[in-house]
């Protein structure tokens, strides 16, 4: 029970991320752009990012941070995050985006009819933002006239509301395939992997592993720091995480499970260890641990 509760409240902990910063700064200037101007073709952004980069958990707490400004009500949701299922055509993008409303209808009617019901949602709930999620899982083509990118660039083109387009790499051959969509998008503003060799990203991983280390102390999660920020230990992270922040989280939240069930004071190499092999080696993120190296 006391695992459970522990690792609930480690789930909680939100680390003001530089780049996720940046993201929320990205999405904020989009959001008052489409206010500004509104009835007119639309902006969108681009965010791509490999899985476990905390793309959706940047997106929920931008939604946070915006509800704590303008709550949301039964008339009034200033963004809406839709998250889609795999290889969703354009009628099912509609589809999705009318059940995060709540229509118990979603799914009839033609593409058409569905697309204009979806706008009239955001019209009625005065939407501000629309975040699409997994939007790789849209890179589906049926034929050179039937392309769910010209789907995207005319939403835009109604001039409701910009749209955020989120996704792994997956998703770059959809864009870079329709240039006219690009011609529609911000610069991107990808979570690009933190790389070994940069000074900064090194950096930035460092500061990442400290924060999550005070917060575990500051929720009394555990009684004391690990004092684990000596230079291999920071370079093994980065191996079993490949660089991807989201990554080093996951770890860590299992290491912690391990820490506190053998009553640890802090957490240890031998934490981290073991944790690269039962979830990063077992999850195929690493083939071997450098924590035992």
């Amino acid at each position: 029970m006391e695992v459970a509760v522990k690792i609930g409240i480690y789930g909680g902990i939100s680390i003001p991320y530089p780049r996720q910063v940046d993201f929320h700064s990205r999405c904020d200037y989009l959001q008052h752009l489409g206010q500004q101007t509104r009835g007119r073709p639309q902006k969108g952004m681009r965010v791509l990012a490999p899985s476990g980069s905390g793309k959706t958990s940047a997106a929920e707490a931008y939604i946070r941070l915006v509800e704590a400004r303008m709550p949301s009500s039964n008339t009034f949701k200033p963004v809406v995050l839709v998250p889609l299922d795999r290889a969703t055509t354009s009628k099912k993008l509609f589809a999705s985006i009318l059940s995060n409303f709540g229509d118990g209808f979603s799914d009839k009617g033609s593409e058409v009819v569905l697309k204009q019901r979806a706008i009239t949602c955001f019209q009625r709930f005065q939407c501000q933002l629309l975040i699409i999620d997994e939007v790789q899982h849209l890179n589906f083509r049926s034929s050179a006239t039937n392309d769910v990118t010209d789907t995207l660039k005319t939403l835009l083109d109604a001039g409701v509301l910009p749209i955020v387009f989120l996704g792994t790499e997956e998703a770059e051959g959809m864009f870079a395939r329709n240039l006219q969509l690009n011609g529609r998008l911000l610069p991107p503003c990808d979570f690009k992997p933190l790389r070994a060799t940069s000074k900064e990203d090194r950096g930035l991983l460092a500061g990442y592993w400290e924060r999550i280390e005070d917060e575990i102390v500051r929720l009394d999660l555990l009684p004391s720091h690990s004092r684990l920020s000596q230079p291999w230990v920071l370079g093994a992270l980065h191996k079993v995480s490949g660089g991807v922040i989201g990554r080093i989280s996951r770890l860590t939240e299992t290491a912690l499970e391990i820490a506190i069930r053998r009553g640890a004071e802090r957490l240890e190499v031998y934490d981290l260890a073991q944790a690269t092999d039962r979830w990063a080696i077992n999850q195929s993120f690493v083939s071997s641990n450098p924590f035992r190296q």
